[in-house]
């Protein structure tokens, strides 16, 4: 039995490991493609490490002032997202947990099903919505276009979060004197903080790699993303692969260096805001 056990641990451990390769290797050939020299990128048979190791690539794409720019948008919108998510579905959780008497259950389902359509649905009614309010090919309106899907679920995972929260400790607080306000700043939030990283992940990384809305409503680079701008790095007659690596490099730093951070949290909130029955 022990040593079956041990053959199982083994076998375990082995898919694992394979699986982990598997997963990383996408990620590890993006960082070596990107530090080669364009020779060596399209040579054959295929150098898997690079005999000359070069910064070029990443001299040029920092010194090109469309991906400087496209860059600063992308953390403009996803930020302004991810603060607007948060400070609008935290409020919204707790009314539809706590002070909703009847429906706010049903009102939550709602609010997740709106999710299930296909994003094309909503391709044409947010154009015409954007050209008419003056928002189209801006900031603003790509903000509003992101905020249609990450307010929705964002709400709803900081809501599954709140379940956990015993109604006692409000219910004490406000013998105490405290109001709505003061109970989720005080109470709610502090109690509730994993569930609600876990939705400002969402919201951040949702926004930040989004790609098909910020193609649909920005026609001008002033008010182009990174992923766009990417789309646009591939080139009409050839593909700089090297540059287009280091590019995604830099874009791939301020998802996974945050995540790094702040995992502990994440991690908690993916148990403690799971749905329940």
């Amino acid at each position: 039995m022990e040593r079956s056990g041990r053959l199982v641990q083994l076998a375990a451990h082995l898919v694992l490991a394979a699986t982990t390769v598997f997963v990383l290797f996408p990620y590890a050939w993006m960082v070596v493609t990107s530090i080669k020299p364009i020779a060596e990128v399209v040579a054959w048979p295929i150098r898997w490490l690079p005999r000359t190791v070069t910064l070029e690539n990443y001299a040029a794409i920092l010194s090109d002032a469309r991906f400087l720019r496209s860059l600063l948008n992308s953390a403009v919108v996803s930020i302004a997202v991810t603060a607007i998510s948060l400070a609008l579905s935290v409020p919204a959780a707790y009314g539809l947990t706590r002070l909703v008497r009847r429906g706010g259950r049903g009102m939550l389902v709602g609010i997740l099903a709106s999710q299930f359509f296909p994003p094309m649905v909503f391709f044409v009614p947010f154009y015409i919505i954007l050209q008419m309010t003056g928002l189209l090919n801006t900031l603003p309106g790509l903000i509003f276009a992101y905020l249609s899907v990450t307010l929705p679920i964002c709400t709803w995972m900081v809501a599954t979060a709140l379940r956990d929260i015993p109604v006692e400790i409000e219910e004490a607080a406000r013998i105490d004197g405290c109001g709505d306000l003061t109970i989720i700043r005080t109470i709610i939030v502090p109690i509730a903080m994993p569930g609600i990283v876990t939705a400002g992940i969402f919201a951040f990384v949702l926004s930040w790699q989004e790609y098909i809305f910020a193609l649909l409503y920005t026609t001008s680079e002033r008010a182009q993303t990174a992923p766009v701008l990417m789309f646009y790095l591939l080139g009409q007659h050839q593909i700089d692969y090297a540059r287009l690596m280091a590019a995604a490099v830099l874009l791939s730093i301020p998802i996974a260096v945050p995540f790094a951070i702040i995992q502990r949290f994440y991690r908690s909130g993916m148990t403690e805001g799971g749905i329940k029955g």
